[in-house]
C-alpha cells in the first residue's frame, strides 16, 4: 500500500526557504522518504538544487499523511 509523506522545511538552508513543502508517495517500501526522494522533490516541484546533506531531522520536518 503506498504511503504518502509531508516534508516541511524548518529553517532557511541555501535556496530552501522555511515553510517549503513537498508531498512525496512510496509505494515500493515502507519508511519515511530517503534523502535522494526529497532532493527529487523538491527539485521537481520547485526547480532547485538541494544538497543531500541537509536532508535530516533538524532542517526537515517528516510526516506521514
Amino acid at each position: 500500500m503506498a504511503k504518502l509523506w509531508k516534508v516541511t522545511a524548518k529553517r532557511d538552508s541555501g535556496k530552501v526557504v522555511k515553510g517549503m513543502s513537498v508531498e512525496i508517495v512510496i509505494s515500493d517500501r515502507s519508511g519515511e522518504p530517503r534523502p535522494k526522494e526529497i532532493v527529487s522533490a523538491f527539485q521537481s516541484k520547485y526547480s532547485i538544487i538541494v544538497n543531500e546533506g541537509i536532508c535530516n531531522s533538524s532542517h526537515f520536518q517528516v510526516e506521514k499523511i
